[in-house]
């Protein structure tokens, strides 16, 4: 992957976003942008450039049918097209299997910790699928495109976390598959950082499982009274915060994040925004070379009634490459089963 240095005055404006970005890049989790026509690219920093090494491959984990199945793993039915609200359908967990959420909440928020850490040291080819909905309800032909993908994590202020996303060595939202543009999905995990954690209502409803996993399934939702939001909408230069809620997965004996669900906790009449559903899935990905396991997003998903319109926007990630002082090495996507 080649990269470009910015110059300073890039790099200055990357590290201090302009005031009327605060509120919305403050807690950086997902951020949907509409540009505008004049969208400046922005040059990705600098990185070295990896070669393809040796290949590796992901394990997995064996099934546990004792514990119940969560909805959301299921196939959507034809007439729905997006996955249920977090309070419409909520997954079964385990009877009289007690949950300490102050441990639970404690050891997955230093595990999330790490992953924003695991985030800043890949790179990846990403995937995008733009898909919408016709007017009798069918889904038409999705619009593709793939790039070569790096996400830097910085913290720009004490207790201000901010995560940038780079695209084929650019910022810009004009090489996305439509004019609609989903960013910083694969840090919505920072809903459980240190810095964030305590701004939102969390509680464990029970032991769950997500893919055959046993996981403690927590519901959240952010407090009323927050300053800034995990989400905001930004057409043109109008920025829309808005609240979240949803439910997380984190593995019962590493408490590592598996699956983290989010919805509106109201609509937004005043753009047309009734619905955003958002999915990320996250698992281990091994480096055999350095003899390394790092926790990295395997995909993000978004559902969105908007302006009249319903739409879905997929990425996945694969070739998975490792940015180290010493060591370059890539990693491959295992084989489907």
């Amino acid at each position: 992957m080649k990269a470009t240095a910015p110059s300073r005055k890039q790099k200055e404006s990357a590290a201090e976003p302009s005031p009327r970005s605060w509120r919305v890049a403050a807690a950086i989790l997902a951020l949907l942008v509409f540009p505008p026509a004049d969208t400046t690219a922005q040059k990705l920093p600098q990185r070295p450039t990896l070669p393809t090494s040796e290949s590796g491959g992901v394990p997995t984990v064996a099934a546990t049918p004792s514990l119940p199945m969560a909805p959301a793993e299921l196939r959507l039915p034809e007439e729905r097209w997006a996955p249920p609200d977090t309070d419409e359908a909520i997954p079964l967990v385990a009877p009289d299997i007690p949950c300490s959420l102050p441990q639970v909440l404690q050891a997955a928020s230093q595990r999330v910790k790490e992953l924003t850490v695991n985030l800043d040291r890949f790179a990846a080819i990403e995937r995008i699928e733009h898909r919408e909905v016709d007017k009798k309800g069918h889904w038409r032909a999705p619009k593709e495109r793939s790039f070569e993908y790096v996400v830097t994590v910085s913290e720009i202020r004490p207790g201000m976390v901010i995560a940038e996303e780079w695209r084929n060595g650019s910022s810009s939202t004009e090489s996305f598959p439509t004019h609609l543009a989903t960013l910083g999905m694969v840090a919505l995990a920072l809903v459980f950082h240190p810095n964030y954690v305590g701004e939102h209502d969390v509680t464990c409803e029970g032991l769950g499982q997500w893919r055959g996993r046993p996981a403690w399934q927590l519901r959240f939702q952010e407090r009323p009274n927050r300053k800034f939001s995990d989400f905001g909408f930004r057409i043109r230069q109008h920025s829309f915060p808005a609240k979240l809620k949803g439910r997380a997965w984190f593995a019962v004996d590493t408490h590592e994040l598996l699956r983290l669900e989010t919805d509106l906790v109201e609509p937004l009449p005043k753009i047309r925004l009734y619905r955003n559903h958002l999915a990320v899935e996250y698992r281990p990905v091994q480096f055999p070379k350095r003899n390394l396991e790092l926790w990295l997003p395997e995909s993000a998903e978004m559902y969105l009634d908007f302006r009249g319109h319903r739409y879905r926007h997929r990425h996945s990630y694969r070739d998975f490459k490792l940015f180290s002082v010493d060591t370059r090495e890539q990693i491959n996507e295992p084989p489907q089963p």
